[in-house]
């Protein structure tokens, strides 16, 4: 009669263990949008970075199955803030400012912390490149110029992790040609 119930026990504690143990965690990396030139210090988004991140939280609910994203990291600058906030407004989360020092033990806290979450991270091409790396096991360069990307980083547990590369936001208008005349009605 005990050898049944300790089997039970066993085999339910070991369901319970599987089920917390083998859950996808999926991080999503973000590069701030365009920067104003002026502040040089910590300078706001330009109306070109301002453009391309009016739909991000919508673009990012849109990648999603379940449309969630559980917790939102962002860099403590005005440029990485104001790209984070549709996206903090879209999902109704706080942003969890990093600081410089932060960056470093990213990978791990998401590994540790957040295992079966969704995650985004709003960083710089910088600090994007090596988050990347340590949940991915891939090396990404990001050129200076590269405001478009969005690293989607599918974690399962267990299993082998998928690296995606997408694009998003409007591309910057040049202006009106100068050279193309205009025909009023």
């Amino acid at each position: 009669m005990m050898v049944p119930l300790l089997f039970v026990l066993f085999a339910g504690a070991g369901i319970i263990w599987i089920g917390t143990w083998a859950r996808t965690t999926v991080v999503i990396l973000v590069r701030h949008a365009e920067a104003s030139t002026v502040p040089l210090e910590d300078p706001d988004l330009s109306a070109a970075g301002e453009a391309r991140v009016r739909g991000l939280g919508e673009y990012i609910a849109g990648l999603l199955a379940g449309g969630k994203v559980d917790y939102l990291y962002s860099g403590d600058t005005r440029r990485a803030a104001q790209t984070a906030a549709p996206i903090a407004n879209e999902f109704q989360l706080p942003v969890n400012l990093l600081a410089a020092s932060d960056w470093d033990g990213l990978a791990s806290r998401i590994k540790d912390e957040h295992r079966g979450k969704t995650i985004v991270v709003v960083g710089y091409s910088s600090t994007i490149p090596g988050v990347l790396s340590r949940l991915s096991a891939t090396n990404v360069a990001m050129a200076s110029d590269d405001y478009d990307s969005i690293y989607l980083v599918v974690v399962p547990s267990p299993g082998s992790v998928r690296l995606f590369k997408l694009h998003y936001g409007s591309q910057p208008s040049a202006g009106p040609d100068p050279g193309k005349k205009t025909v009023k009605p």
